[in-house]
């Protein structure tokens, strides 16, 4: 078999080999220049010919003429320029790599990351190092985090606390694969900014963190744990929920119309503040629509606080008149300074609560119950008193006064001798039996007489008692004792909020300054609690919005981002923390399904 002998014809110049990495980027055009790129794939195009110059015996300077192939069109009609160049220039072009060099491109990587992949998940070390993004915060790079983990998941990586796929082997690649891959590919979500969907990994966060369901149960959408919570963001504490989470919902009118919708078709007990749990206040208990206004900033769009939008009243049923105890040279303690707010509001180790008022500890220095006519009103010598409380133990008291004077000559005023404490017992029940003639007339003294000291009869008694404070009601039955109405104040009045007075306590507004000047450290409550005009118990003297967004605005410069006064995880009903299980990775228990 004889070769196949080339035409004349073919220029070889212009045959594109298979073996070449680069072609002409004109090729596409037909039109690919005879010199073709480098082999680094940089264009070497410059002029169709190179002319020759032409010199004749005898001449100087001769005549440059054209050298363009035929197979390239032949000379050309022009001809070269007068110093010799080209009068054709090739623009240039952008080289284009061959199939053969994309393929060898394609077959080493690969190769190569084949290689990597298989050393990055056979070793656990060099997997757990290549995968994760950045270091995790303090709580969960802990040994405790890890030895939960491992008690949880048999795994003590940390990464198993949270990633189900951690805990797998090489091995169950293939069926995790082949699950994912039967919900269909969604490219689009790689690029979705948006609030992620619940995924398996939520699960995993809720095995510690028992209570936490997302929100509360009239929200439309569930989102997973990590769209407000950001973990891998640096190895301290995990970053805070910023106002942009909560906005992403409570600014959208939609998403608020479709929870109110939704709220008015579930059962009531099914929140946490549901309207049944109101007890006393009606302000404790859940709107109508919930929580679903919508709102823009703390300083933009939040409604007034409920309390005083909705002009509610303390149905507290004691008697307390605050500008009569707070009024400048009103009541005096018994070392004759001012009472302050101090004196009776106190709060917890926390400063988040205000600890309750007690009469022993909070009233019993000025309001002493005196009855006995020698020492009404000496407040140095009270003598024998009342007793606080439990009206039975009150009337019991008064029925027993014989005892109750021997007792005290003994504790009191040292007297042990038995003529000495007879005489004393005898002179206070004479002395008693001068204003009073019966015992049933001593009661009622007790517990009717008010402020005025007048009885429901007409009559004037010695001396203030219960009903001074109290609601008395007479004896719902024969023989029984009067009813004194249930002091009820609750710990709380704007129950979705937090505040913690002790980060209050020395701040005042520039508008409130003046108040340094006479009322010292109540300066600071006077600031937003304007009590020294509030003479009703009804007055619930919390203040507005407006007083908040002073401070708690980017005008105050303080914070005023929706977590420094909102939990925003549903806890359920009854509970302080949100103490309901939710399930562990082995599914032994389950979640509310909020």
């Amino acid at each position: 078999m004889k070769d196949k002998k080339i035409s004349s014809a073919f220029s070889t110049t212009d045959y594109v080999r298979p073996n070449q990495d680069w072609v002409c980027g004109h090729l596409c055009k037909g039109e690919a220049c005879r010199i073709g790129p480098s082999p680094k794939g940089k264009c070497r195009a410059t002029y169709e010919c190179v002319p020759l110059l032409d010199l004749k015996p005898g001449e100087t300077k001769g005549q440059y003429k054209c050298t363009r192939p035929a197979s390239a069109g032949g000379k050309c009609d022009r001809g070269p320029m007068p110093d010799g160049t080209c009068c054709n220039a090739i623009p240039k072009c952008q080289p284009r790599r061959t199939l053969r060099n994309i393929r060898k491109r394609f077959v080493v990587f690969t190769v190569i990351a084949s290689f990597i992949v298989l050393f990055i998940g056979l070793d656990r070390t060099t997997r757990d190092k290549f995968v994760n993004p950045a270091p995790i915060s303090s709580p969960h790079a802990s040994k405790h985090f890890s030895d939960l983990t491992k008690q949880i998941t048999g795994d003590d990586s940390n990464c198993a606390g949270c990633h189900e796929s951690a805990r797998r082997n090489a091995g169950t690649w293939p069926a995790k694969i082949g699950e994912a891959l039967s919900g269909g590919l969604a490219p689009f979500e790689l690029f979705n900014r948006g609030p992620a969907e619940p995924s398996g990994m939520d699960n995993n966060c809720l095995a510690c963190h028992a209570g936490k369901s997302f929100h509360q149960p009239n929200m439309p959408d569930e989102y997973a744990c990590h769209t407000c919570h950001k973990e891998h963001a640096g190895s301290g504490f995990i970053a805070e929920v910023t106002n942009d989470y909560c906005l992403t919902c409570h600014s959208s009118e939609k998403l608020m119309q479709e929870a109110a919708k939704i709220a008015a078709h579930l059962d009531p007990h099914t929140f946490p503040s549901s309207p049944d749990s109101k007890g006393l206040n009606s302000s404790l208990g859940r709107p109508e629509d919930g929580y679903t206004q919508v709102i823009r900033d703390f300083h933009d769009g939040h409604p007034e606080f409920r309390v005083i939008r909705e002009e509610i009243r303390d149905k507290n049923t004691l008697k307390f008149n605050h500008e009569v105890h707070m009024k400048t040279g009103g009541v005096q303690k018994l070392d004759g300074s001012a009472l302050s707010c101090m004196d009776c509001h106190n709060s917890d180790a926390k400063g988040e609560y205000q600890l309750p008022i007690t009469y022993d500890q909070h009233c019993s220095d000025c309001h002493a119950l005196q009855f006995d006519p020698d020492t009404i009103g000496d407040a140095t010598k009270p003598g024998l008193v009342l007793p606080h409380g439990d009206p039975f133990y009150v009337r019991s008291f008064l029925r027993s006064l014989n005892i109750q004077y021997e007792t005290y000559a003994k504790t009191e005023e040292g007297i042990t001798g038995r003529d000495e404490l007879k005489a004393y017992v005898e002179e206070k029940r004479a002395s008693i039996e001068e204003f009073y003639e019966t015992g049933e007339e001593l009661e009622r003294a007790v517990f009717f007489s008010g402020k005025d000291k007048r009885l429901p009869n007409g009559e004037v008694a010695q001396f203030e008692s219960c009903a001074t404070c109290h609601e008395v009601s007479p004896p719902a039955k024969d023989n029984g004792t009067p009813v004194i109405a249930k002091v009820y104040a609750p710990n709380r009045w704007m129950e979705v909020g937090k505040f913690n007075h002790e980060l209050h306590k020395n701040v005042l507004p520039e508008d409130k300054k003046h108040l340094n000047a006479d009322r010292g450290e109540d300066a600071q409550c006077l600031a937003c609690h304007e009590v020294l005009s509030s003479t009703e118990t009804s007055d619930v003297n919390l203040p507005g919005i407006a007083s908040c967004t002073t401070c708690h605005s980017p005008d105050g410069g303080i914070d005023h981002r929706c977590v420094r006064c909102h939990t925003y995880h549903n806890s359920p009903s009854g509970s302080l923390f949100g103490g309901i299980p939710h399930s562990a990775p082995d599914g032994k228990k389950q979640s509310s399904g909020e």
